[in-house]
């Protein structure tokens, strides 16, 4: 069971690959707070229509909002919702910020980001390499705090770029 913020579902939504999302993740659920930043306020974006039609974006309210006063004034609503939801459901937490990562691993929720769904697609068969995607990404705004995190990443998943030292041997 996964729980998602904000963030990453604007992400694939910027790559128009909310597709890629659903076939990593069956279901994911989101709370209000994220609902209404994704759907209300995105209104016209076409992620918007998707999240709002889709079956396998599911909104829920968390059940208890006393937790949320416990969480840092940093970070957005849909991020502690996010929060809070992951672990209401004893679930994982789909984000993408760093605020947000370091807080949630604090309280000790599992979390992922936008990067590992991109990888467990590759290892899946679903796309062939997730350099492009990321390049798209980065062009379209989307910001990732830390050039390392990719640079760790490309490696990881053997798309580093040659160097010209490489491509002389």
């Amino acid at each position: 069971m996964i729980v998602a913020d904000t963030g990453p579902i604007i992400a694939f939504a910027r790559l128009e690959r909310l597709s890629l999302l659903h076939e990593v993740v069956d279901v994911l659920l989101i709370p209000d707070a994220v609902y209404e930043e994704v759907v209300e306020r995105g209104q016209g974006r076409p992620s918007a229509a998707e999240v709002a039609q889709g079956t396998w974006i599911q909104q829920r309210t968390i059940t208890d909002r006393t937790p949320m006063a416990q969480l840092p004034s940093v970070l957005h609503r849909g991020e502690r919702e996010a929060i809070i939801l992951a672990e209401e459901l004893n679930a994982q937490l789909l984000i993408d910020e760093q605020r947000g990562r370091a807080i949630a691993i604090a309280r000790g929720l599992a979390v992922l980001g936008s990067l590992r769904i991109l990888g467990e697609a590759k290892r899946r068969g679903f796309i062939a390499a997730v350099r492009p995607l990321i390049e798209e990404l980065l062009a379209s705004g989307y910001w990732i705090h830390d050039e390392r995190v990719i640079q760790v990443f490309l490696q990881e998943m053997g798309e580093l770029p040659s160097t010209p030292e490489s491509s002389q041997e």
